[in-house]
């Protein structure tokens, strides 16, 4: 019994309906595993969004503190009346009292540095600086952006106040530098989640800090896709998931920094990311460890599953497999013992009583087969006989015994479908007609044995010298004629001449002698003037006479034919 494929068994399908069972507890699983991450990303953006406020709130107090340092300073009356001696003395307070600052400076309407904490300062101009240009216009506590300061050196953010006389005029700008290097100190000092990063923007998308520090992110670098898609300069707050500069998808929560609560235009952005696989370390922890449980517990039910159906089912079920090659056999089966008492068993039983009786019917049949096979050989050798016989008389009828080419009979039917398709579709025919010169010298001198050996070497040379699609036919004693389908006239000569000289090329060995022979050769080619094959045979006949009248052994074509 060939061993069916493991796709093909009842094995296989019933592990399939089982897992196909168990289907819905895999979904159930891939369910709150997907569930288990959404929570993960959740918490992983709350818990970003208070680290993101409270450094936002570190900002906002800084700035706070600036913005009521400048408010008094620039109340100075050493500043109002521009007095530039008692002026540096404010300025160099200022830096004192407020750890943050690194320098102060004094600028007048023109943008031209007249005071600063830090010397020297001669010749240096804010007057393009943003942090200048926004205080003269907005008159009032202003932030700049990412730049290099000229006095203090190193890279900053500044913060101005316009000064106003006791008219209420601007008599120039006091503006402040905060380095970079502050917040990152004030950074170090906040609660940063593990594995996250915190970053402080400015509104030009410059980067001010970073803690953190980062060898492929410095400050005053741009990172222009962080600042779209889901960011947006005018919601206080969100969160978002981005590629980073590292390419790595990022889960981000940004707060943005206005200088007071009733400021439209912001100053900064606070970012808090972390990588997502950071971010769903945790998670996927988890979902590994439920994972490995799950699919432990699949595959021992699926691995008891397959004990069970194989012991229960599948084995029982060969058993009746071996059972129905056995019938095929003429063997009578035995069910094994303890084989059940199921709907298998009662299968089995059957097939068992089946058995008997089909061994019963193959004997009887056994014998009527046999009986049967005897009739049947001897009727074969009898239809054996008859196509024998029938094909003995059907070459008699066609054939010439001696030549083994076919007869008049069989000439005259070619002749009449060649005519006929000359006549309907204008196909050229050309017919010849030869005959065996002083034939019956041959016979008086050398026997009639030596002119039937020399009909069947012509008979011979004219099937090895014509064309497949020509037919040579023996027509009368010693007359042949052969039938050039699709063949002029023009084209019919040369083919005789070339049966006239392969005959006259023909040695035919006779008791201790050779005997040669030569043909004289009639051609005539149809035309619509001949209507019947008697016409065409007729001018081929005598052009047949006007070559035995040429002295034999020639070929003639028919004058009333075309050339």
């Amino acid at each position: 019994m060939s061993r069916l494929p493991f796709y093909k068994s009842i094995y296989c399908k019933i592990m399939i309906a089982f897992m196909a069972a168990i289907a819905p507890l895999v979904v159930v699983q891939i369910w709150l595993s997907i569930a288990m991450r959404h929570d993960t990303l959740e918490h992983g953006r709350s818990l970003l969004h208070r680290a993101v406020c409270d450094a936002a709130a570190a900002q906002d107090t800084l700035a706070g503190q600036l913005q009521q340092a400048l408010a008094d300073a620039a109340a100075e009356p050493a500043l109002q009346l521009m007095d530039l001696d008692a002026a540096d003395a404010v300025l160099q307070r200022l830096v004192k009292d407020i750890p943050a600052i690194s320098n102060a400076v004094v600028c007048d309407p023109g943008g031209n540095v007249v005071a600063s904490a830090k010397k020297p300062f001669a010749g240096v101009r804010s007057d393009h600086r943003r942090y200048f240009v926004e205080a003269l216009r907005r008159g009032g506590f202003v932030a700049g952006d990412y730049v290099v300061a000229r006095v203090s050196g190193g890279p900053s953010i500044h913060f101005a106040q316009p000064i106003h006389n006791a008219a209420g005029q601007v008599v120039g700008v006091l503006g402040v530098a905060v380095p970079l290097t502050w917040h990152q100190r004030l950074f170090e000092t906040l609660d940063v989640p593990k594995g996250a990063f915190l970053a402080f923007y400015d509104v030009q998308g410059a980067l001010l800090a970073r803690y953190p520090d980062s060898p492929s992110r410095q400050p005053g670098e741009r990172f222009a896709a962080l600042f779209q898609g889901q960011f947006s300069w005018h919601q206080a707050a969100g969160s978002f998931a981005a590629p980073g500069p590292d390419g790595i998808e990022t889960l981000y929560a940004y707060k943005i920094l206005h200088l007071n609560k009733e400021a439209t235009d912001p100053y900064g952005v606070m970012f808090m990311g972390i990588p997502m696989p950071q971010a769903l370390r945790e998670a996927r922890d988890r979902m590994l460890a439920t994972a490995a449980v799950s699919v432990g517990a699949v595959i021992l039910a699926v691995l008891l599953a397959a004990v069970l159906c194989r012991a229960a089912i599948v084995n029982r079920l060969t058993v009746l497999a071996g059972f129905a090659a056995s019938l095929g056999q003429d063997r009578v089966c035995l069910l094994p013992p303890r084989f059940g008492a199921d709907e298998i068993a009662q299968l089995g039983r059957r097939m068992v009583d089946m058995s008997l009786s089909l061994h019963e019917k193959n004997e009887a049949l056994a014998a009527t087969m046999a009986s049967l096979a005897q009739e049947r050989d001897a009727l074969a050798a009898a239809v054996a006989q008859l196509r024998q016989a029938e094909e003995a008389l059907t070459r008699r009828a066609d054939y010439d015994d001696l030549t083994g080419l076919k007869n008049r009979r069989c000439f005259q039917e070619r002749l009449r479908d060649e005519m006929a398709r000359n006549r309907r579709y204008g196909t050229p025919l050309t017919l010849v007609l030869l005959d065996i010169d002083d034939f019956k010298h041959i016979n008086d001198t050398c026997g009639h044995s030596a002119g039937d050996a020399v009909l069947r070497g012509l008979g011979q040379t004219l099937r090895a010298t014509l064309r497949d699609v020509d037919e040579a036919y023996r027509v009368g004693g010693e007359e042949f004629a052969l039938v050039l389908p699709a063949t002029p006239s023009d084209q019919g000569l040369p083919v005789a001449e070339r049966v006239r000289l392969a005959v006259a090329a023909l040695v035919v060995p006779v008791a201790h002698q050779s005997l040669r022979c030569t043909v004289s050769l009639g051609v005539a080619e149809a035309d619509p003037g001949l209507q019947a094959e008697k016409d065409l045979f007729a001018a081929a006949d005598r052009a047949l006479y006007a070559a035995k009248a040429a002295g034999k052994n020639c070929s003639r074509l028919d004058a009333s034919t075309r050339a």
